[in-house]
């Protein structure tokens, strides 16, 4: 019995070193903007949750589906303003970051490990953000993430091993996110403030012209 269960081990062990176990990083979406009116816009960022204890050159988000009762329109120039030291995790990287719209309904922010020289990773680090248009229909929008690691990677600084992106796991997240999974979360988009401010206006204009 013992040497089946140190004959156990020596397998266990030996997986852990030659088999190139992916730890991958954590993740986590943070809104930096609700839009109060129609075409205002919304964002998030997505940022370490835990430190991963890690050196990278590159990285790679992908947002593989969008879905809501409206339409949000992708904002590449306001996805891209996450740049410079203090905002932005590969702040030394000379590519910058990136965003694209592949044209099938599926986003992705990176860069390119064009600098040489890894960075390290740390919690609350901004690996990306994702700004779109709001069309002001009020309701839950979800954004999935395509994690396969092709789409969805940190790269290590020997320029070729990859660690997956994660989700927390267990109820991690609050409102205005209700609810979440291993691969996407749902945002509450709430009816657009500016026009109740409308609304409020004319009732007080009417009040005021009654005789």
């Amino acid at each position: 019995m013992k040497a089946i269960k140190f004959a156990i081990f020596l397998f266990l062990l030996s997986c852990g070193v030659f088999c190139g176990k992916t730890r991958g990083v954590e993740i986590k979406p943070y809104i930096v903007l609700m839009p109060g009116s129609p075409n205002e816009l919304f964002s998030f960022d997505l940022v370490i949750s835990a430190d991963p204890q890690l050196s990278a050159q590159s990285f790679k988000a992908t947002i593989g589906s969008v879905s809501g009762p409206g339409v949000l329109t992708f904002d590449v120039a306001a996805s891209e303003t996450v740049g410079g030291e203090s905002a932005y995790w590969v702040f030394g990287n000379s590519a910058g970051a990136t965003a694209i719209d592949n044209g099938d309904g599926s986003y992705t922010f990176g860069d390119g490990p064009n600098n040489g020289v890894a960075e390290q990773l740390l919690e609350n680090d901004i690996m990306a953000r994702y700004a779109f248009r709001w069309d002001g229909t009020e309701g839950d929008y979800t954004f999935t993430l395509d994690l396969n690691t092709d789409k969805s990677y940190i790269q290590l600084p020997d320029f070729v091993s990859k660690e997956a992106l994660q989700l927390p796991t267990g109820s991690w997240y609050e409102y205005p996110i209700i609810s979440a999974d291993s691969s996407s979360f749902t945002v509450h988009v709430p009816e657009p403030t500016t026009l109740i401010l409308i609304a409020m206006g004319g009732l007080a204009l009417l009040k005021h012209r009654r005789p």
